[in-house]
C-alpha cells in the first residue's frame, strides 16, 4: 500500500482505527485526563507560571508592550491568551490552569491520530500509553505557561499537514495554515519545528499541490509579520546566560534519565519495548513510508539546534523546550512495532502504563511536590509569625525574587499589605545584612528563601538568631523562623562537627601551623592568632561520613576582629574527592563595618555542584588574601540536613525526607 493510501485509509474519519484500538486510546485518554486533573485546585503555581501573571496589565497594549517586549523572551501568543483568560476567570490556579490542560488532552488525540496514520496502530498506542503517563508530559500538561500550548500547536500541525498530503483539501490547507501561525506566536522552539515539518513537508507534496502550499505558507508569513520587530529584539538579548549552563557530555543522559523518571523500573520497561522494537524492525523490514526519515528528523532536529546554539552561542536549551518534538522521537524509537498482535500490544501498553504511572506516583512523588508555593508559604508564614509576635518584634527577610513574592502580598488581603519585609536579593550585601541583624530590637526572624537566594543567607542569620523556631522545606525554597532565645526553639537545624580556637580544637583533621603566634589581648579578654604577613594558618578536614548526606548542606563561620585597614580575609567550604577539589565556596570580608567582631560564613552542599556525586571529605580554611594585619578568634564548621527535594522537579527525589 502507498504511504498516501496508508494515511488516507485512516485520514477519512476523525475518529479512526479499529474497535479495539479506538477503546484502548480512550482508556488510555481518560487515564490521561485523571492525571492531569487530579487536584488541580491544590497545584501551586511554579515560579514560570508566576512570572507570567505578574506581567499582565490591565489593558492588552501595556501587556504586549510590558509584559512581552520589554521583560519576556517569548512570542506573545501566549501571554495575550492569558491577559484575556483572566480578565474574564480570574487568577485562582483551577481556572489559569483549566486551557492548558485541555489543550494537553486534545495533543495527545490529535498525535495519535498522525501515528496511526504515519505508522500503526501498536505504535500509536505504544506511544500514547508513554505520553499519557510520563511526568514530562503530565508535568507541563499543568504548567500554565507556552508548553502545553506548543504541544497542541505542533500536534495539530502534523495531524494537518499529513492529511493535507494525502487529501489536498482546502479544509486541511486551512488547517494546516493556522496550524504554522499559531506555533510561530506560541514559542521559538515550536517556530523551529514548524518550519522544519512544513519544508519537509514540501519534498512530499504532489506537484499540483505545491503551488497552493505555497500560498499558504506566504499567507502564514504575513501573518507573523507583526511580531517580527518582537523577535528580532528577543533574539538579540542572546540566551539565558544568567542562570543556565551550557549543555555537558552527560547532558543527554540525564535528560533521558529524568524522562524516564530516574525509575529502573519503568527505564527496564521501556527498554525491554524498545529492544523489541528493534528486532521487530530488522526482521520485518522497515516502513516503505516517508515516515521512517521524517520522525527522526523532526524529533531530532530541534535537539541538534539547540543543543548546538546552546554550546556555540549562548545557553538557550532546557528538557520544557523539546517536548514539542518529543513525540515525534518515540514514534521513530517504536516504529519497528507495526506488525505486532493485538494481544501483544495490549499487554505491552499495560506494562508501561503501570510502570510509568507507579513510578510517576510513588518515585517521583509528583502531586506532593507541587502542593505548596514557597513564595506563598513566605507570605502566610511571615503574617502568622508578626500578628503572634508582633510587627517590633518580628524581623522579615525574603531572598526570593520580588514579583512573585508581591503576587501573593496583593493576594493575602489587606494584612499582606502591611507586612514590612526587607528584600535581600540584589539589594542588601552580606556586611549590611550582619548589621541589620545586629542591630534591629526583634526576637524573631522570618526568612524566605528560594532559587538562586545567597546560600549564605541562613547561616549569617544563624550568627545572630541561632535557634530554629519552625522549618518548611518546599520545592525550590525553604521557610525558616528563627529567634535568639533558646527556650522558643523546636527544631534541632544542624550540629557543630568541628571548631578551633587558639586554645583547643576538635573534630575532623586540623592543619594549624605549628609557628603561628597566638595573641592576648588583656583589655578586650580576648585570645587570637595573628595572621599578619600570612596567606594561610588554620584548616580542617572532615571525612564525608556514611551518615551524611549529598544533600547536607555545610557552613564554615569565621570569627575575626575587623582588620585596621582592606584587607582581603575569606573563609571557604569545599568538598574533595581523592586528590582532586571538586567544588569551593567562599565568603568574603568585603563591606563588614561598624563592629569589632566580624563574623564571615561560607555554606555549600556538593548536591549543588555535583548532582550525583558523594565526595570523600569536607574541608574548611581561611585566606588572607593580601596578608594583611588580622586576627582570628575561632573557625567552626556545621552540618545542616539540607532541603532534600528541593531540586527535584529536575533530580532524583531522594527518600526519607
Amino acid at each position: 500500500m502507498h504511504w498516501r493510501e496508508h494515511i488516507a485509509r485512516y485520514g477519512k474519519q476523525w475518529f479512526p482505527g479499529e474497535p479495539w484500538v479506538r477503546t484502548t486510546f480512550l482508556a488510555l485518554f481518560a487515564l490521561a485526563a485523571l492525571l492531569r486533573f487530579w487536584g488541580i485546585q491544590d497545584l501551586s503555581y511554579t515560579h514560570d507560571e508566576l512570572s507570567a501573571l505578574v506581567r499582565i496589565y490591565p489593558t492588552l497594549g501595556e501587556t504586549i508592550q510590558r509584559g512581552v517586549i520589554e521583560l519576556d523572551t517569548h512570542p506573545p501568543g501566549v501571554q495575550v491568551f492569558e491577559w484575556a483568560w483572566t480578565k474574564v476567570f480570574g487568577m485562582g490556579e483551577g481556572v489559569v490552569k483549566l486551557p492548558f490542560i485541555v489543550l494537553a488532552l486534545a495533543a495527545l488525540f490529535l498525535l495519535y491520530r498522525f501515528a496511526l496514520a504515519c505508522t500503526s496502530a501498536p505504535t500509536a498506542l505504544v506511544v500514547t500509553a508513554l505520553l499519557a503517563t510520563l511526568q514530562y508530559t503530565v508535568l507541563y500538561a499543568q504548567i500554565a505557561r507556552p508548553y502545553a500550548f506548543g504541544f497542541f500547536t505542533t500536534a495539530l500541525l502534523a495531524d494537518q499537514l499529513t492529511r493535507y498530503l494525502a487529501f489536498g483539501t482546502r479544509r486541511n490547507w486551512v488547517g494546516t495554515g493556522v496550524a504554522i501561525v499559531l506555533c510561530a506566536y506560541t514559542h521559538h522552539f515550536t517556530l523551529l519545528l514548524a518550519g522544519i515539518m512544513v519544508l519537509s513537508g514540501f519534498f512530499l507534496l504532489r506537484k499540483e499541490q505545491r503551488r497552493g502550499y505555497i500560498r499558504m505558507c506566504a499567507v502564514a508569513a504575513l501573518l507573523y509579520l507583526p511580531n517580527i520587530p518582537i523577535f528580532w529584539k528577543q533574539l538579540s538579548m542572546g540566551g539565558l546566560d544568567g542562570w543556565l549552563q551550557p549543555p555537558d557530555p552527560d547532558w543527554l543522559l540525564e535528560y533521558g534519565a529524568w524522562i524516564l523518571h530516574f525509575s529502573w523500573i519503568l527505564g527496564g520497561t521501556v527498554g525491554f519495548v524498545l529492544l523489541l522494537a528493534l528486532v521487530m524492525r530488522i526482521k520485518n523490514g522497515a516502513s516503505p513510508s516517508p515516515a521512517q526519515w521524517i520522525l527522526p528528523l523532526w524529533g531530532l532536529a530541534p535537539l541538534v539546534i539547540g543543543y548546538g546554539y546552546s554550546i556555540w552561542r549562548s545557553p538557550v536549551l532546557q528538557y520544557s523546550m523539546l517536548i514539542f518534538s518529543f513525540p515525534f522521537v518515540l514514534m521513530a524509537l517504536f516504529a519497528g512495532l507495526r506488525n505486532l498482535d493485538r494481544r501483544w500490544t495490549l499487554v505491552i501498553c499495560a506494562g508501561l502504563v503501570g510502570a510509568s504511572t507507579y513510578s510517576l506516583l510513588v518515585e517521583r512523588e509528583h502531586y506532593q511536590m507541587f502542593q505548596g508555593s514557597r513564595y506563598e508559604a513566605m507570605v502566610q508564614t511571615a503574617i502568622r509569625t508578626v500578628k503572634e509576635s508582633g510587627a517590633d518584634r518580628t524581623l522579615v527577610l525574603f531572598d526570593a525574587a520580588a514579583p512573585q513574592v508581591q503576587f501573593y502580598l496583593d493576594r493575602s488581603g489587606q494584612e499582606g499589605l502591611d507586612l514590612q519585609f526587607v528584600q535581600l536579593r540584589g539589594n542588601v550585601t552580606p556586611g549590611a545584612l550582619d548589621s541589620l541583624l545586629r542591630l534591629t530590637k526583634s526576637g524573631k526572624v522570618v526568612l524566605g528563601i528560594s532559587n538562586g537566594a545567597e546560600p549564605e543567607d541562613l547561616a549569617r542569620v544563624q550568627v545572630h538568631f541561632p535557634y530554629v523556631v519552625e522549618r518548611q522545606d518546599h520545592l525550590e525554597g525553604q521557610v525558616y523562623v528563627l529567634t535568639d532565645d533558646s527556650t522558643e526553639a523546636r527544631v534541632h537545624d544542624r550540629t557543630l562537627i568541628a571548631e578551633a580556637t587558639p586554645a583547643r580544637h576538635w573534630g575532623g583533621v586540623w592543619d594549624i601551623h605549628d609557628d603561628l603566634p597566638v595573641r592576648h589581648d588583656a583589655t578586650k579578654r580576648s585570645t587570637y592568632w595573628e595572621l599578619s604577613g600570612r596567606e594561610f594558618g588554620v584548616a580542617v578536614q572532615i571525612p564525608f561520613a556514611p551518615g551524611f548526606h549529598v544533600q547536607d548542606e555545610f557552613d564554615a563561620v569565621l570569627e575575626l576582629e575587623q582588620p585596621p585597614g582592606r584587607t582581603s580575609v575569606s573563609v571557604v567550604v569545599g568538598f574533595n574527592k581523592g586528590d582532586p577539589t571538586l567544588f569551593t565556596r567562599g565568603g568574603h570580608l568585603d563591606t563588614f563595618t561598624g563592629s569589632e567582631r566580624v563574623l564571615l560564613c561560607a555554606s555549600a552542599s556538593p548536591g549543588w555542584a555535583m548532582p550525583g556525586v558523594r565526595p570523600d571529605r569536607v574541608t574548611a580554611y581561611l585566606m588572607n588574601g593580601s596578608l594583611g594585619p588580622l586576627r582570628v578568634k575561632r573557625l567552626r564548621l556545621y552540618r545542616r540536613s539540607g532541603n532534600w527535594n528541593g531540586n527535584a522537579l529536575f533530580e532524583p527525589v531522594h527518600k526519607g525526607h
